[in-house]
């Protein structure tokens, strides 16, 4: 029930505002890298670098401990070329800690969903977007397009089943395919966009409004 954008081109416009307008550059990325695997906010926020697996592999995988998911199991997630990218990105910037996006205020804490809350609603998206709304993006962009992959978008979603037949069948990994939909909806999502690395340039702050400058 969250605020949601459902539509592909809204999606992709959010983003790029996000990109010119002026700010954390850790916030900046830490929202694409949210957007394009579609996690839960919480789970971004505490990434650790030690649970990326062949980073700059073949087969990248941020594995997420089962302390860390809401349903109490570890969770595999394949990264797309562009999230490997903000990875290398943000590791400029934070690779000597433990937290691929710390807090900005210690470095020890994770980031925490109001940080890129906040700057949703700076970027103009009170009400009508939030952090955890890009689960239900990617979950609607992504069934329009595959409607024959639901329950490997369910399984990339790390949705619980709701019946047993399901269950058993969600089991299997199905780690191929969640990894060519992830690069698919990567391709969406980011066409056109600027690299990960461009959003560690540019002012972090607003300028400040002097009385009598011009709107």
């Amino acid at each position: 029930h969250r605020p949601a954008l459902t539509d592909l081109e809204e999606a992709r416009a959010l983003l790029a505002r996000s990109d010119a307008t002026p700010g954390q550059p850790t916030t900046k990325v830490a929202l694409r890298f949210l957007a394009l695997t579609a996690a839960r906010p919480g789970e971004v926020g505490g990434l650790r670098w030690d649970e990326l697996q062949d980073l700059e592999g073949r087969a990248p995988t941020w594995l997420i401990p089962r302390e860390r998911m809401k349903m109490a199991r570890e969770h595999a997630v394949p990264l797309s070329r562009q999230a490997v990218e903000c990875l290398l990105a943000i590791r400029r910037l934070t690779g000597r800690g433990r937290l691929a996006f710390p807090n900005l205020r210690s470095v020890r804490s994770p980031m925490s969903e109001n940080a890129m809350g906040y700057f949703l609603i700076r970027l103009g998206y009170r009400g009508r977007h939030v952090p955890h709304g890009w689960r239900a993006t990617f979950s609607t962009v992504m069934n329009e397009r595959f409607p024959g992959d639901r329950a490997v978008i369910d399984l990339m979603l790390a949705h619980s089943p709701k019946d047993r037949i399901e269950a058993a069948y969600n089991r299997a990994e199905r780690m191929p395919r969640r990894r060519e939909l992830a690069q698919a909806w990567a391709d969406l999502l980011l066409f056109g966009a600027v690299p990960a690395e461009a959003l560690l340039e540019g002012p972090r702050k607003a300028p400040q409004r002097r009385h009598g400058d011009e709107e």
